[in-house]
């Protein structure tokens, strides 16, 4: 059964005594009965085939009120309308129809008026209601549907990160293990520390500042160790910050690309530094190599592209990283967020 609010119903019955009134001005001006006569019949009458189309068609559990319950409903509702406006005046339905045989028509003439009126008026205002609620309903599909779009996104430039993290680490173990097996055994000791952390936070959809930089500080222990005192690394983190949440391996590619062609290329090596600030809102996180010029963004690689990609799906254009090179080479990568120390679901936009 079709079901009516009680704030819609009441609406209704507003409009209905509204029509009444307006009907029984109408008979005012045109038939010789008084106000307060055509007041009575009006209200009653129009009561009566409201509350007789309305119920058939909630009995029936249509979706709005249609002619079927029109034809049914007018006749009904005006017979008993009229009956009950009669009795409260005082009179019988014979004396009525005996004395003012014109009042009969009239009755007849405006029920059916106010019926065809009230059941135009409903149906529309049905079916304005369904096209609302199709509309609502195809907006939630359609945002279901870029919210998925956005998850698997995410969860392909994820994995797209996660296999280019480890074939790097693992190229370098295999560099090691002719003029090293010693350290080549314990980089791999701490490469399998560093993956069993690191796939479990890649399962969850935000990591803390503060885990994000214990991965970093793993990884770049490890490629210390390969290029020695070759690698000068450092973070620096405001206190404030390590409880931001961001989406995980965020910076780690940048901290990748900043050592493979900033430092590792120079036959000197170079400086590596990452600082986390806030500022205001922003969680701004830096990159910073003393060693070559990165590519021009045409010629990114998957990594870098990746966290451009995962700023925008997350962030929209409250994020964004910055390349600033320096004179006489090096470069900084700088990554600005809003600031969050709460668990983050995804923004999908």
């Amino acid at each position: 059964m079709t079901k009516l609010s009680l704030s819609k119903l009441l609406l209704e019955l507003l409009l209905v005594l509204v029509y009444n009134a307006a009907i029984a001005l109408f008979l005012t001006a045109v038939t010789a009965f008084a106000w307060s006569i055509n007041f009575v019949y009006a209200q009653f009458i129009g009561f009566a085939i409201y509350g007789a189309v309305r119920a058939s068609h909630l009995i029936w559990g249509h979706d709005r009120p249609g002619w079927i319950n029109a034809v049914l409903g007018i006749p009904l509702g005006g017979a008993v309308g009229f009956t009950l406006a009669t009795w409260t005046e005082g009179f019988t339905l014979g004396e009525v129809l005996r004395t003012y045989p014109d009042g009969a028509i009239v009755s007849g003439a405006t029920a059916l008026i106010f019926g065809v009126l009230a059941v135009w008026h409903f149906r529309d205002e049905a079916r304005l209601l369904e096209a609302q609620a199709e509309a609502r309903a195809e907006r939630l599909r359609r945002s279901e549907q870029e919210a998925l779009a956005t998850r698997t996104e995410l969860a392909l430039l994820q994995a797209q990160i996660e296999p280019h993290f480890l074939f790097n680490t693992l190229s370098n173990v295999v560099g090691l293990v002719d003029t090293d097996p010693a350290a080549a055994r314990c980089m791999l000791l701490d490469l399998t520390a560093l993956l069993r952390v690191s796939l479990a936070r890649t399962r969850r959809t935000d990591v803390t500042l503060e885990e994000e930089l214990e991965l970093l500080r793993a990884y770049l222990g490890i490629m210390a160790m390969r290029m020695g005192d070759r690698l000068d690394w450092r973070v620096d983190a405001e206190p404030a910050t390590l409880a931001a949440h961001l989406p995980p391996l965020l910076v780690q590619p940048l901290v990748e690309n900043a050592v493979r062609h900033g430092i590792e290329p120079e036959p000197e090596g170079g400086r590596l530094a990452i600082h986390c600030r806030r500022a205001g809102e922003v969680l701004v996180i830096e990159v910073d190599n003393s060693g070559g010029v990165f590519a021009p963004k045409s010629q990114e690689g998957v990594g870098l592209a990746n966290v451009r990609e995962r700023l925008r799906s997350c962030y929209g254009n409250r994020a964004a990283i910055e390349l600033e090179p320096h004179d006489g080479g090096g470069l900084t990568a700088r990554i600005r967020l809003p600031f969050d120390d709460h668990v983050r679901a995804p923004d999908h936009r």
